[in-house]
């Protein structure tokens, strides 16, 4: 407990220590950069710029350097009075723009471009010609809406109309080839990793913090790219390990003053909702704080806030398997957040089905110190969720040619989940050869939860099981892991030595109570078919701990082979550490307290997975591509120790070459091809491991596999994209593959009689066994087509998906091998309007088809249809009332006979607009008018299909005062 008191007290001391050194920051001489060098190989450009009539300085020339290579490299600077500037950058070849107002703009690029390439680069002076002047004219036409920088597409704010009140995700929402549904945000089909704020982190890696906590007046520009690892970003050396990213680009006099929203609610069946959001910019140093405290299902700030330790919400038809995941594949109804969608959805994540009660905060914190050397970000959050689920399974088995079996269940469940994290991210450059990257996170969870449910396994319409479970768990972990890059540049352009360490130390701790009723019924052709033969009783106590610590370090080694190519050899070791100690007791009568010790139901289990590799890879510059091919090979050793329910010691080692290849093809300008092909091993987890039966379902059992190997991995993807910036058109295709062997895949038993199980557990008939398994044939492969462009005629932009997909899952049931084959195709519309910040409207179509094949029953092959559509509008009249509405039609086709549903999900609102500023607003709020709202899920796996039905919020109104916050001191910024 000490260490991590002290873990915390170090996060919020450092800051406040190196701002101590740094005393009274002065206020002038900052010079503006869309994204942070971040330990790149620096090196100072200076040089003055001049009128060219009369060699008189120009003050205040706007200077752009764009990096050739890397377009995510970008600085700006002014000129002083004198006309002269200096400014540091890091080591390449830019492009260089130098604008004044009056004078003809100048860009240097192709063989005039800069070459940044020395200690100190001077540029001498840059003249600039007096521009022609025109007669007064009145222009119509439409403002460009985005530029394409090298691999960047940069959207100018301030050609996309929104309300005055709009926030950041209301402004993505317009721009071609970005999407966001559900909390899910999409950029050119890819899923959007992070959303830095003028180049820095916002809250960690959570995308929808920043979208939905920042207003859009505050915005300037939305940069759109692929970002590099941090190790890659100080050598160089593409990795190939990129994430798309968004960087939210403020305005230059928003940078220092107060923003932000505050609101507060109360509706009927004592529904309520608060919350703050607020921004405190004093330049480089901000500060940002966010909170809520509701029952209507807006959840957390994060998906890492809702406890993963072992789900203790809904036991039963969740268990069932510890080998690979199920794909979900239809689902519906209001999002599992569930919240009015037309104003106030500034935290809504979707994480939790059921009901939901939420108490959050968060605070983040950034600044810069030690004259641009230090870039400092941390951030905190805290949250309490209650949640009550009651949910309903229908699930289908396929066990051989012929035979199905039929698994239902009702399931009640309530939990509290409390979470705290922290973040911190450091980016120091010592000096001009040496630079670190320090990134620690912390997080602590608990969780109690206690369920109820009732199942029935049934075979041709025969009852052939039935339980009654009560489930009561108490679970604790926490997870404090680090990683710090270091680089050192030598004197040599090019050459480069770095290395990535990483700690990861986790521990989870859980105690539950299971008390469970079972009675297993004679069969067909039994005289006493539908009657109960056999009963069994459970009452055990069960407590566990599980301690997984890794370690691991990569040494990068660069060396420049001429001006347009680079060797980089490398080597990583890694080592995994786990333990997991289970002890089961039932309880006694006799003694009044749980001493019956459960040998088959309790394990202790230590397992070490070592890797190391060593790898060598080229990287090679053309004038229009860039070429990575690296080969790597690694050997990796897995070890295991068992001392009950049996000893055992296991040991196994793997060799594998492991390589790798990324092309990226400017085809002309606007228009680039990238492909990447990768490989990778992952080892089976402790859990995977440890041969110790789950029993909190007696009717799902499952377990561990002490044989398991690890699994290699072939990934590859392909994108093409194609961007007008004139017509502000935006097409992109995208493919992607994973093939893997060994996959760790599911073998399950359904017993069709009493059965003994190898470590000697009971399965009663009827039951099902499930443990993972490695098997060959795994695929997931899937292709995205998305084009966007402006619809003059109503200015308005439509963006246009569609998508083919296949998921081929091997599974073993009754030791017979089964193949579901997924195969679904989609297609989509998003029609946003761009007309005024008066009017506001959209208009959605999503559609999928699913089919469904297994080879053990292709009898009952499935296809299934969902489509979902919608409209949502907001109109400003009278220039202080508010009208928003948003309604969306759902429907399913091919589920089940109580799951094919079609209804209408409507939310609405009123409001008046406040004050003389009109930054206040009372809004009166209806959540699901037609009282319709549902929630459904289907769930394909390897040895079944499941549909699911959960509780859901439902129709509710509520009156809202909100408030927002706006002083800026545009003189300091």
């Amino acid at each position: 407990m000490r260490h991590i008191i002290f873990i915390i007290a170090a996060f919020f001391l450092l800051p406040l220590m190196v701002s101590a050194q740094q005393g009274q920051r002065g206020q002038g001489g900052q010079q503006g950069q869309g994204r942070q060098a971040g330990g790149q190989q620096e090196v100072v450009v200076t040089g003055k710029v001049a009128d060219a009539s009369d060699d008189s300085p120009l003050i205040g020339a706007h200077l752009s350097f764009v990096h050739i290579m890397d377009t995510t490299r970008t600085f700006h600077t002014t000129t002083e009075h004198d006309g002269s500037f200096s400014l540091k950058m890091a080591r390449g070849q830019y492009t260089l723009k130098v604008s004044y107002v009056g004078f003809q703009t100048l860009v240097l690029e192709g063989e005039e471009a800069v070459r940044a390439i020395e200690e100190v680069n001077d540029l001498g002076t840059i003249y600039l010609a007096e521009g022609a002047y025109l007669d007064e004219v009145e222009v119509t036409g439409y403002r460009s809406a985005a530029r394409l920088r090298g691999d960047t597409l940069d959207f100018d704010a301030q050609a996309f109309k929104v309300n005055p009140d709009a926030s950041a995700e209301d402004l993505v929402r317009r721009m071609p080839g970005i999407t966001v549904e559900g909390g899910r945000v999409q950029a050119q089909g890819e899923d959007v990793r992070r959303v830095l704020v003028d180049g820095r982190e916002f809250f960690g890696e959570d995308p929808s913090i920043a979208l939905r906590n920042l207003p859009a007046e505050v915005i300037e520009r939305i940069e759109v790219y692929d970002r590099m690892s941090d190790q890659s970003e100080l050598t160089g050396f593409d990795d190939g390990e990129r994430s798309k990213t968004i960087n939210i680009v403020t305005r230059l006099d928003t940078r220092s003053g107060q923003f932000g929203r505050f609101y507060s609610g109360y509706g009927g069946d004592d529904r309520y909702q608060a919350g703050i959001a607020t921004n405190i910019f004093m330049n480089d140093s901000r500060l940002s704080i966010i909170g809520m405290s509701n029952n209507v299902n807006e959840q957390n700030f994060s998906r890492e806030d809702i406890l993963s330790l072992a789900g203790g919400a809904i036991r039963g038809g969740r268990s069932g398997g510890t080998g690979g995941g199920m794909g979900r594949t239809a689902q519906g109804g209001g999002a599992p957040g569930g919240a009015p969608t037309g104003h106030v959805t500034d935290f809504r994540v979707g994480t939790q089905y059921g009901d939901n009660t939420t108490h959050a905060l968060g605070l983040n914190y950034s600044d810069i110190w030690l004259d641009n050397r230090l870039n400092f970000t941390g951030s905190y959050f805290f949250n309490i969720a209650d949640n009550i689920t009651d949910q309903f399974t229908d699930r289908q088995y396929f066990i051989d040619d012929n035979d199905s079996q039929y698994y239902l269940e009702d399931s009640e469940s309530s939990s509290r989940n409390s979470n705290h994290r922290m973040n911190l991210r450091m980016t120091f450059d010592i000096d001009d050869k040496n630079s670190v990257i320090f990134t620690p996170r912390l997080t602590m969870q608990s969780n109690t939860a206690d369920s109820y449910l009732e199942a029935r396994n049934l075979f041709e319409g025969y009852n052939l099981s039935e339980s009654f479970t009560g489930y009561d768990s108490d679970l604790s972990g926490y997870n404090f892991g680090s990683s710090m890059v270091y680089r050192y540049r030598f004197d040599k352009t090019g050459r480069t030595i770095s290395a990535n360490m990483g700690a990861n130390f986790n521990n989870n701790e859980t105690l539950y109570y299971l008390d469970a009723l079972s009675e297993y019924f004679a069969g067909e052709g039994d005289p006493a078919a539908g009657e109960a033969a056999l009963s069994d009783y459970l009452n055990q106590r069960s407590d566990s701990e599980t301690i997984n610590n890794t370690l691991s370090s990569n040494i990068n080694y660069t060396e420049p082979l001429g001006e347009r190519s680079m060797l980089q050899v490398s080597y990583n070791i890694s080592r995994a550490a786990n333990e997991t100690d289970r002890i089961t007791n039932s309880y006694d009568t006799l003694t009044g307290s749980y001493t019956g010790f459960e040998a088959e139901l309790s394990n202790r289990l230590s397992s070490n997975y070592l890797t190391q590799r060593g790898a060598a890879g080229i990287l090679f510059r053309g004038d229009n591509f860039n070429l990575t091919a690296e080969l790597g090979y690694q050997h990796a050793s897995l070890t295991a120790d068992q001392v009950f329910p049996y000893e055992f010691d296991l040991q196994r080692s793997f060799q594998n070459f492991l390589p790798r290849v990324m092309l990226t093809y400017n085809i002309e300008r606007g228009k680039s091809l990238r492909f990447n092909y990768r490989t990778s091993t992952s080892p089976p987890s402790v859990t995977q491991l440890q041969e110790v039966v789950d029993n909190s379902n007696p009717m799902l059992l499952s377990s561990g596999n002490p044989n398991l190997d690890h699994s290699y991995s072939h990934f590859f993807m392909t994108r093409y994209n194609a961007t007008n910036t004139e017509k502000s058109t935006n097409f992109m295709a995208f493919f992607f593959g994973n093939i893997a062997n060994d996959h760790i895949g599911n073998s399950t038993i359904i017993a069709r009689q009493d059965t003994t199980l190898a470590n000697g557990y009971q399965l009663r008939k009827g039951s099902q066994f499930s443990q993972p398994v490695n098997l060959d044939g795994y695929a997931n492969i899937r292709s995205n087509l998305i084009y966007g462009f402006p619809v003059r005629a109503i200015r308005s932009n439509l963006n246009l998906s569609s998508g083919l997909g296949w998921v081929r899952t091997p599974g073993l049931i009754n030791d017979r091998t089964n193949i579901s084959n997924t195969y679904s195709a989609s297609g989509g519309l998003i029609l946003s309007s761009n007309i005024s910040p008066n009017v506001d409207f959209s208009v959605s179509y999503n559609a999928s088809y699913n089919i469904v094949e297994n080879t053990l029953q292709p009898q009952l092959d499935n296809n299934y249809f969902q489509q979902t559509s919608g409209t949502r509008f907001s109109f400003i009249v009278f220039n202080n009332w508010v009208l928003r509405s948003d309604i969306s039609h759902i429907m399913y086709r091919g589920l089940g006979d109580d799951f094919n549903q079609e209804f209408f999900l409507w939310n609405m609102n009123v409001g008046r607009k406040l004050f003389n500023n009109n930054l206040g607003e009372i809004t009166l709020s209806v959540f699901d008018l037609l009282d319709q709202n549902r929630n459904i899920v289907r769930n394909v796996s390897d040895s079944y299909i499941e549909d699911l039905r959960t509780n859901q919020l439902t129709r509710f109104f509520m009156l809202t005062f909100t408030y927002n916050l706006r002083n800026f001191n545009m003189r300091q910024s």
